[in-house]
């Protein structure tokens, strides 16, 4: 760490990413198409996409060549879509009209470290569509007032992990990988939006509600289509502005921040699960729950039931094809065993030492730097990142744990959605938990958590305790919402079938069409 660098905090900071899925329609051999990529005349939909109406008019790209065999055509045809989603997000929809958001594209959805030299000569040798895009721009850059320079903008990047082409030429997707539902013809791509930052939480809905009415007025965009590890996902970074080392651990949060938003959000997890699909519940490869498939809970299932393999076996998932890695024997459960000191402080807030999870907590509270934390919450497959991921917050450690430093916090329940009132929502309530967690007064923590805790609050009850006045959905409203259409066995050929299954699978343009 570079002792000479001035360290201070200043107010939480925040940004979102949110996938959604985008399907392309390869044109038939007799109806072919001139470009690449084009939206055709309203009658040639008519006659053969789906998932095409006259009411809603929003229009699926159609391609002129087989991207599900090649690789070539498949990233042109990424350079045409988020050349499409940036000129989308960032200016109003009429003739004339000149940006009023910052947007970039980027071929992946994690910036590099450095500059890489080779991007000049790749675009120099690149057709004029791959020049539109930003290739350089997505370089983490300076960190200036508790962030990287890349997030100064909005950026939109393709997110191949959550693709899918049937048929694929390369090794993308492993057997696990099931491709999303829907007719044949259809290829998916899986487009990732990340916001700027934002410290004013006004600013960030005012711009977040321009870039998803924007987006969900141009495009036919589902959040609903993918199935097991194929699925989109909403994800909230939380960080602070200020100016530090960003490779010193104690900033943006230290250790007992840490230790009080791990505790919230254990506390939390059973009612704050009820505003997010049901498949969040049990995704435990890449957002593992706090109560679910991580370190910590195993350590947990061991001391209540020893004859179980907790690295091959979790209750409430079913069978499964676990994917050790390298990290999943970094620790043991008695590096997290509580000393003197930690046990002492620990039980100076009353609602934790009378938790009805002293194995849990006492872990939590046990562990004596952030690398330890941080992978004790995470899922006991690589040590990956879990529903609630402190990986931004510490350095790689090679055989225990990998970050990309961002020096965030991230919170990786919710699914993919473009409702602005939704991932508001689940914005502010994770403002109050972070927030609470890094107040200077313990008495006011141990106030916040008396007003939360007790799983038989629900979630109406703990946002009464914190203070929110949110109007949410119901648990059954959001199931349907964020579910798969059913399609029966046999029938899935069947272009009647799509054509009513459409609405479902689609979000609505914003004035609910």
């Amino acid at each position: 760490m570079d002792t000479s660098v001035e360290r201070e905090t200043g107010p939480l900071t925040f940004g979102v990413e949110i996938e959604v899925f985008l399907p392309v329609l390869k044109a038939p051999e007799n109806k072919s198409i001139e470009k690449p990529l084009e939206f055709p005349a309203n009658d040639w939909y008519e006659k053969n996409c789906v998932f095409y109406t006259k009411e809603d008019g929003r229009k699926i790209p159609v391609v002129k060549d087989d991207v599900q065999v090649s690789k070539e055509a498949r990233q042109a045809i990424w350079n045409e879509l988020l050349e499409l989603f940036k000129e989308t997000m960032e200016k109003p929809d009429c003739r004339g009209a000149k940006p009023d958001l910052r947007v970039m594209t980027a071929e992946t959805e994690h910036p590099r470290q450095t500059f890489n030299p080779g991007h000049k000569e790749q675009q120099a040798n690149a057709s004029a569509a791959d020049k539109k895009l930003d290739l350089d721009p997505n370089v983490l850059g300076k960190f200036v007032d508790g962030h990287y320079e890349v997030y100064d903008s909005w950026t939109v990047c393709q997110d191949g992990s959550g693709s899918w082409y049937p048929g694929v030429d390369g090794d993308l997707f492993q057997p696990s990988k099931v491709p999303p539902i829907g007719p044949r013809g259809y290829s998916w791509f899986s487009i990732e939006i990340k916001s700027k930052v934002y410290k004013d939480l006004d600013l960030f809905e005012r711009d977040l509600k321009k870039v998803c009415d924007r987006i969900r007025s141009r495009f036919l965009v589902s959040i609903n289509c993918g199935r097991k590890y194929n699925r989109s996902s909403t994800h909230v970074h939380v960080g602070r502005s200020g100016k530090w080392d960003p490779n010193d651990e104690d900033l943006p949060f230290n250790l007992l921040e840490a230790k009080k938003m791990a505790t919230a959000m254990y506390m939390l997890e059973p009612a704050l699960m009820t505003l997010h699909a049901p498949w969040k519940r049990h995704y435990h490869r890449y957002a593992a729950g706090l109560r679910g498939y991580t370190y910590l809970e195993g350590f947990c299932e061991q001391e209540r039931t020893p004859e179980v393999d907790w690295k091959t076996e979790f209750v409430g998932l079913g069978p499964f094809d676990p994917k050790p890695g390298l990290g999943d024997k970094a620790y043991t459960r008695n590096n997290f065993r509580l000393d003197d000191h930690q046990q002492q402080l620990m039980e100076s807030f009353s609602p934790i030492a009378k938790s009805p999870y002293p194995a849990a907590m006492g872990m939590i509270w046990g562990a004596d730097d952030m690398t330890k934390l941080a992978w004790l919450l995470s899922c006991r497959e690589g040590a990956r990142r879990g529903i609630f991921a402190l990986h931004g917050l510490v350095r790689t450690k090679e055989g225990v744990i990998g970050s990309r430093n961002l020096n965030t916090v991230e919170f990786r329940h919710m699914h993919g959605s473009l409702d602005v009132q939704d991932i508001m929502n689940w914005v502010r309530i994770i403002e109050k938990v972070v927030s609470s967690s890094i107040t200077e007064s313990d008495r006011s923590y141990e106030e916040f958590l008396r007003l939360i805790s007790g799983d038989a609050k629900g979630i109406a009850g703990i946002l009464k305790g914190m203070g929110l006045k949110l109007s949410i959905k119901s648990a059954e409203q959001v199931a349907a919402e964020t579910s798969p259409p059913q399609i029966l066995v046999g029938r899935e050929e069947r272009e009647d079938i799509w054509r009513r299954k459409g609405s479902l699978m689609f979000l609505s343009k914003p004035d609910g069409s």
